[in-house]
């Protein structure tokens, strides 16, 4: 069970008795006032994020430790002697970093690529783009609109104007026939009486006449022979001047009719052509509008992946320094070397695989009692062979030793997490005022039921003793499973869940607390990292102390979405 256990000297706890009851009374003031106290506030800042998970177990005294290396290397260094005494600290013997340094460098690049593609997704200015985008189609639209409608208007100008010089051109037309037939008697027109123009304009100079009374043609002789009163009259001198003007009067008027077709063509054709520039910005619009929804939704899901894949890169780091740091042997307490298997030179496994019998028992180190018996159980259940003398396979066997371990059972969910070689604060039930670190030894391959649970019995060294100290005392062992220093922090009481994504309040232009949404990585006891989405000195309200009034009295306390140890 993951928890998290806070024990002090009994000053230390009226001490924080005091506090909380200063809270409460101060959370009732304000709550009786006339106006709420301001929210407290923090700092996003760089600190340290852990997380323990806890067990109680029984203690045990240690008389023989064994010791090897995490992971088979070639050894390099082997800086103490059988018979040598050592302290708790010391460098015991090295193997070649090669290999673990270069898985370092790996994993620590994809790392930083990791981060560097949640950085520019973070960061990425598509989504804005794909709005600037909209917009701008947008503004193309109605200016396309504009355009449109002033192409139109100057072709029905143009088609107005071509209409007033075909009038024009027909009122002439029609002049000059009436000239050349009419006044000059000049004879029938030259031109022939089945072009449509020209017999407008003759109509024209009919009913031109018409109006005035009388006819042009009228009262120029003839007979009822049908013979062309035209043919009894004298041409007039001026009929070479007249049938050039008639010409020039039959020309204007085609060109006037040219120019209108012409006018009117443009007119449908640009009309067209708008038309199109238009439905082809509108889809400009509707391709834009798509990039936007699409991004947009594509955003959040994105970052919470490439997050994922950081927070994943980050964990494959840190056991890849854990191996690189392992391979480095240090006495975890102090001692006598009894034992060392292995030369500079030589490639040495995994330490762990066998033990070493500690003297007067059949009970194997690390384990004693109920964790040898799992041990013993899990390995001939398995087939692993058993160590029949000291020293086994063990690279290096310490003896000798004036200090204790703790035997816990871890749940398996928690077991998951534990490994050897991680830092531990143990506390005793018995000496509230006592807290002692430690280091884990060992975790059982195999697990045992206790009451219907599944449970791995791991043993840890503490590195210091204390005279009061009893074997078979209680102790509670809290295992310290993941720890980032100097990284972006805020309190989990600050944390808010909503939906699988994380906030905290900020205070907004008005004083007024608005919710800010951030990328939290790992989540300890205390606080949780900051990924992205809130900057370093940055400041955010914590949960304000309420009071809910009831009949039996009213109690102080605080929310949060984060997770607190207590």
């Amino acid at each position: 069970m993951t928890r998290t256990t806070i024990r002090g000297s009994t000053r230390g706890v009226r001490m924080a008795a005091a506090v909380s009851l200063a809270l409460v009374v101060t959370t009732v003031t304000a709550a009786c006032g006339s106006t709420a106290p301001a929210p407290p506030t923090s700092r996003v800042e760089r600190g340290q994020v852990s997380t323990k998970v806890s067990a109680s177990g029984a203690l045990a005294a240690v008389t023989s430790q064994n010791l090897g290396f995490a992971k088979a290397a070639q050894l390099t260094e082997v800086d103490v002697k059988v018979g040598d005494t050592v302290r708790a600290g010391q460098v015991l013997a090295r193997e070649d970093p090669f290999n673990f340094q270069q898985l370092v460098n790996q994993q620590a690049a994809q790392l930083q690529n990791q981060q560097a593609i949640l950085d520019r997704l973070v960061h990425s200015p598509t989504v804005h783009g794909d709005h600037r985008t909209l917009d701008q189609a947008k503004k193309i639209l109605d200016v396309t609109k504009k355009n449109s409608d002033a192409i139109h208007e100057k072709d029905e100008n143009s088609v107005d104007r071509a209409r007033v010089a075909l009038d024009f051109a027909r009122r002439q037309y029609a002049q000059a026939l009436h000239t050349y037939v009419v006044t000059d008697h000049c004879g029938p027109s030259p031109y022939s009486s089945h072009d449509s123009d020209s017999t407008s304009a003759s109509d024209t100079a009919t009913t031109s006449s018409s109006t005035t009374g009388s006819n042009p043609l009228s009262g120029l002789g003839g007979s009822s022979s049908g013979t062309s009163p035209l043919a009894a009259v004298t041409p007039n001198a001026n009929c070479p001047t007249d049938k050039t003007a008639l010409g020039t009067a039959k020309t204007n008027l085609i060109s006037a009719k040219t120019t209108l077709d012409q006018a009117k063509k443009t007119l449908e054709v640009d009309d067209t052509q708008s038309k199109i520039s238009e439905e082809t910005q509108r889809a400009n619009i509707v391709t834009a509008q798509n990039a936007v929804d699409s991004d947009s939704s594509d955003r959040g899901p994105n970052i919470a992946a490439q997050a994922a894949l950081v927070a994943n890169g980050a964990a494959l780091v840190a056991n890849a320094q854990r191996d690189l740091n392992n391979t480095v042997l240090y006495a975890p307490v102090a001692g006598t070397v009894s034992s060392i298997t292995g030369a500079v030179g030589e490639y040495v496994g995994a330490g762990g695989g066998t033990s070493a019998l500690a003297p007067g028992t059949d009970a194997s180190i690390p384990g004693v009692g109920a964790a040898a018996t799992s041990d013993q159980s899990s390995a001939s259940s398995t087939g692993a062979p058993s160590a029949t003398r000291p020293g086994g396979s063990a690279f290096m066997v310490l003896n000798n030793i004036n200090t204790f371990q703790v035997v816990v059972p871890f749940e398996e969910s928690d077991a998951a997490k534990v490994a050897p070689n991680q830092k531990v604060q143990v506390s005793f039930d018995a000496l509230p005022d006592l807290t002692r670190d430690g280091t884990v030894l060992s975790v059982a391959p195999g697990g045992v039921d206790i009451s219907g649970v599944t449970n791995y019995y791991a043993t840890i060294l503490l590195t210091d003793s204390d005279p009061r100290l009893r074997t078979g005392q209680t102790a509670e062992a809290g295992v310290l499973v993941a720890d980032l220093e100097n990284v972006l922090v805020v309190p989990n009481s600050a944390v808010i869940k909503q939906g699988g994504r994380s906030f905290v309040n900020v205070p907004g232009p008005d004083g007024k607390p608005r919710q800010q949404e951030f990328q939290p990585g790992l989540v300890g006891d205390d606080n949780t990292q900051v990924l992205s989405g809130l900057t370093e000195g940055q400041e955010i309200q914590l949960p304000q102390a309420t009071v809910s009034g009831s009949p039996s009295g009213g109690g102080a306390g605080g929310g949060g979405g984060g997770r607190g140890g207590g």
